[in-house]
């Protein structure tokens, strides 16, 4: 199937749409693949009697629709439209995709395909074949009942109200289905001003592998586009935030704030700072977590959640290779990298078990110091005799404080190092590739201090968080706090090498986790070296 984007039209009453609602998303995937619109027609509206707790039962229906959408649409990006359910048009203004497809729920009497045909004209465009049914003939099945929509209204007091200006807040990385139900939820109730606060700064200190969150611009574009795709209609203001308040403590046009059962004590605190500032207080609307059906290890969330998604990008590219035609194609070599303690020897261990070839650099730099090399004789003319040992080699504990705290010397230091052991490890690195080895990994420390990345065709990385790195280095190297504190701060930061990373790899979970991503990394690897060979192979 070419990539394909439809509208879904609900045209059953509300309460019989629910529960047929994982049947129909799955009817729909057959037909689409790329992102699927969703659209409540006046049909369904009609059909559905004008009830106290209406907006509460379009909030079961989107909710459920969200919900279910993750099991049964994957890999699409599906958006519910607001126009429907806010009775603000018949037809769904313009959306930001090309829709190929209209889906009906079902196929209901002459007159009302007639009706329908000349709504959708403008999606139609007078083609039959874009016209698809997910159920030939009306659909009859159970009602959503009244205790669901009533357990929403005794949650939230404003479950049936609507409001001029409606806020939320969070990270919004990788925007999944709990920040969709977020965001309808608020745009639901919402008629003329919507805020949504996007933390940035001291908010992601805390977060899971907060250096693949994606930048903040990035995230305010991202969400900007998806609520005016949804609703076109409202005022935007999405803003960044480094307090957790944002503009709630000192904004007075703000009727009503939408939360998690997580956040929901932020309510309170939020309201307590606008009585201090004698502005009014938010009313408050409490949205359930969403269950992660994904969810494949104890590691990842139970919730739909952002930290599981990236946990979930860890042995995947996160950033398209760009080819280096300044080396042999053959090996593949992969510059892998990361902090002291970061689990980077570790890992090149499993790969090397898998087949990669391995050159240590490691080692390497202390070949490069060994008696008689050329490096050897340029370390003792720069720094002098008195950095040779009785039996005739460099003594590092010598060399050390010639260059500790002192830049220039060792800049100058790794000036003459460095060099020497890219040698050697191109070397090897060839050595290996005539060995047999198709994958060969260069593990370096400094592989991106060195540039030593020019000389591969990708580059990994791996991190930790810095309490652990603190952690493993004072039990792994009988370090004290201050020494394993100065040791990581004099390095580049996680955040840095994940900028110019292509995968990622994070071993603070069980091995078994580790053990996940190294394997992920290798299957897509040896998928993609098997496209380029037959790719070469067809040119022949």
């Amino acid at each position: 199937m070419s990539s394909m984007t439809g509208l879904l039209i609900l045209t059953q009453p509300v309460r019989k749409i629910i529960p047929r609602l994982s049947q129909t998303l799955k009817a729909a995937s057959q037909h689409v693949n790329k992102t699927l619109y969703i659209h409540l027609d006046p049909l369904a509206r009609k059909r559905s009697p004008e009830l106290p707790q209406r907006l509460s039962l379009y909030s079961r229906l989107i909710t459920t629709i969200y919900s279910e959408s993750s099991s049964q649409c994957r890999g699409m990006e599906v958006r519910v439209l607001m126009a429907g359910f806010k009775h603000l048009s018949d037809v769904p203004q313009k959306v930001n995709a090309k829709v190929d497809l209209v889906l009906l729920d079902q196929m209901g009497e002459e007159t009302e395909l007639l009706d329908l045909k000349q709504r959708y004209e403008n999606y139609l465009l007078g083609n039959k074949d874009k016209l698809v049914f997910l159920c030939k003939g009306p659909c009859s099945g159970p009602e959503e009942l009244d205790e669901a929509v009533a357990a929403d209204r005794d949650v939230n007091a404003a479950a049936n109200k609507v409001f001029e200006s409606v806020v939320v807040g969070g990270t919004f990385d990788h925007i999944h289905a709990g920040h969709k139900i977020l965001l309808a939820e608020g745009l639901l109730r919402c008629s003329r001003k919507f805020t949504a606060g996007i933390a940035e700064g001291p908010l992601l200190k805390n977060k899971t592998l907060s250096e693949l969150i994606a930048p903040c611009q990035d995230r305010i574009e991202a969400v900007k586009e998806l609520v005016t795709d949804l609703d076109p209609t409202l005022d935007y203001h999405i803003v960044e935030i480094t307090d957790p308040m944002g503009p709630t403590r000192w904004d007075p046009d703000m009727d009503m704030i939408v939360v998690s059962e997580e956040t929901k004590k932020g309510i309170d605190i939020i309201n307590s700072a606008r009585k201090e500032s004698e502005l009014k207080p938010l009313e408050g609307y409490i949205i359930s977590l969403v269950e992660d059906k994904d969810r494949k290890s104890a590691e990842e969330e139970g919730k739909v959640s952002s930290s599981s998604q990236r946990m979930r990008l860890l042995g995947t590219v996160i950033r398209p290779l760009t080819p280096n035609l300044d080396i042999p194609s053959h090996p593949h070599v992969i510059g892998l990298t990361g902090g002291s303690a970061s689990g980077k020897s570790s890992v090149a261990k499993r790969f090397q078990k898998l087949g990669a070839g391995i050159v240590d650099c490691d080692k390497l730099g202390h070949e490069a110091y060994k008696k008689g090399t050329d490096c050897y004789n340029k370390l003792i003319q720069e720094f002098g005799k008195d950095i040779v040992a009785s039996d005739g080699e460099i003594n590092r504990r010598a060399l050390g404080p010639k260059v500790f705290n002192n830049k220039d010397a060792l800049e100058k230091l790794n000036s003459i190092v460095w060099p020497e052991i890219a040698r050697l490890a191109k070397e090897q690195t060839t050595d290996l590739g005539g060995k047999g080895h198709d994958v060969v990994i260069l593990d370096a420390a400094v592989l991106l201090e060195a540039k030593w990345e020019m000389f591969c065709h990708q580059v990994w990385v791996c991190i930790i968080k810095r309490e652990e790195a603190i952690k493993r280095i004072v039990e792994r190297d009988a370090r004290t706090q201050e020494e394993a504190e100065r040791r990581i701060d004099s390095q580049l930061s996680n955040k840095e090498r994940v900028s110019r990373a292509n995968v990622v790899f994070c071993t603070q979970w069980a091995e078994e986790y580790t053990q996940g991503q190294v394997e992920r990394a290798w299957k897509d690897l040896q998928t993609m070296l098997r496209g380029k060979e037959e790719t070469s192979k067809a040119q022949l």
